[in-house]
């Protein structure tokens, strides 16, 4: 067995630790660390309390521990019997109830940090075990480069952790239910929208993809045609749903993802040249997926038909739902980034590290501005104190 010592070095410094944990994955001991620097990740988290435009979302999050950490048990139990009702609002209730469970042991956030990565990290490790298990996975340049596509939904998103931590949930539900055939998961996936809202859709996702995923042909028309509509996705963004019965709660968000003043906000420049060159990079990244998609598509015949080939097929599904739901700009690019583990693992079951080589180096450089944005992310939210031993993390957070 190749040795690793990716512990020790995490005790050295967690950065040190994910490095050389990231040289074998392989290694059970390696996905350990890569757990330890989530949540080392999280107990070092900071934000402050004073909402501004461009600030962290965490920054939200933090206040909504400060407000409810001091729930009663009564008072959380009338939160979770008016937010059943839907009709108060209330969207989710994952927040709420971390903060609370939370509020229990400490009034410290950097303990509710700590306690949204240990969930966020549970569930992401438990998809990258998939991924890591692969026949064709090694520990070349590429498959590192492809986990790094498959985990592209990394520990920073605890800073916007609903939907994300909902988005590695909805991916274990999806290994559970196609790959090991556990169809009863598809009631795990019924609870989702209680940690965001929008996963309310992901059950009939799912229904959607067992029954008619197989029908191959199909889906690779619709998925052509999807990614062509989502050029133009944008024109079709402004519609109501007046006269359409939800409940209070589900309407609100979907009022506020249709909104025509947010989705024109999305498409609008605040009158920076450095906007547009954003614009363009995102726009050059998701076209570059949609075409590693549209590769996989050609090839699925080399596939054996089995679990891997439906995980294959069910994210042609989950894309092309994506692609169409672009007329809601926020939902349909989330949507399509949640995809991005299921075009790595397609193609590394497709093509391994021996076929194709080139288009998945090119990835670092069509990542280029968003690599850019989550280093500038990352240090707006961690102090260079992260880098030392985690010790003095736990001695700075938690003791002092």
């Amino acid at each position: 067995m190749i040795s690793n010592n990716s512990i020790l070095l995490f005790w050295i410094s967690p950065v040190l630790g994910f490095i050389s944990a990231m040289k074998n994955l392989m290694l059970k001991r390696s996905r350990q660390t890569l757990f330890l620097f989530c949540l080392c990740f999280g107990l070092c988290f900071s934000v402050g309390l004073e909402r501004v435009e461009g600030s962290a979302d965490g920054i939200s999050m933090r206040i909504d521990f400060e407000r409810y950490k001091g729930l009663s048990t009564t008072q959380y139990e009338n939160y979770l019997s008016e937010y059943f009702e839907f009709d108060t609002g209330a969207q989710d209730i994952y927040i709420v109830t971390m903060a609370y469970l939370v509020g229990r042991l400490s009034n410290n956030y950097h303990f509710f940090f700590f306690a949204l990565a240990l969930v966020f990290a549970f569930f992401q490790l438990k998809c990258l075990r998939y991924f890591v298990d692969e026949k064709n996975f090694t520990n070349s340049i590429v498959c590192i480069i492809l986990v790094c596509l498959f985990l592209w939904n990394n520990i920073y998103n605890i800073n916007g952790a609903r939907f994300w931590t909902a988005s590695w949930m909805g991916l274990f539900c999806l290994f559970k239910i196609f790959y090991d055939k556990k169809l009863w998961y598809i009631l795990f996936s019924v609870c989702l929208p209680m940690v965001h809202a929008s996963f309310s859709i992901f059950p009939v996702l799912l229904l959607i993809a067992y029954f008619l995923s197989k029908y191959e042909r199909l889906w690779m028309i619709l998925f052509c045609i999807s990614w062509g509509f989502s050029f133009f996705a944008s024109e079709f963004s402004f519609f109501s749903l007046d006269g359409i019965e939800l409940p209070f709660a589900i309407a609100r968000k979907a009022d506020f993802y249709t909104d025509k003043e947010n989705i024109i906000a999305l498409y609008q420049s605040e009158g920076s040249g450095f906007y547009w060159v954003s614009r363009m990079f995102s726009s050059i990244s998701k076209n570059y997926v949609e075409l590693l998609i549209l590769l996989v598509i050609m090839n699925l015949k080399r596939i054996n038909h089995g679990p891997s080939r439906t995980i294959v097929n069910v994210m042609i599904v989950i894309a092309t739902f994506a692609n169409f739901a672009m007329v809601v700009p926020t939902l349909g690019g989330r949507f399509f980034v949640l995809n991005y583990a299921l075009v790595a693992y397609s193609l590394l079951v497709l093509f391994g590290d021996y076929k194709y080589q080139k288009l998945v180096y090119i990835l670092p450089f069509v990542w280029f501005m968003n690599l850019f944005y989550l280093f500038k992310d990352v240090t707006a939210v961690l102090d260079f104190g992260f880098v030392l031993t985690p010790i003095f993390s736990v001695i700075r957070y938690i003791i002092i």
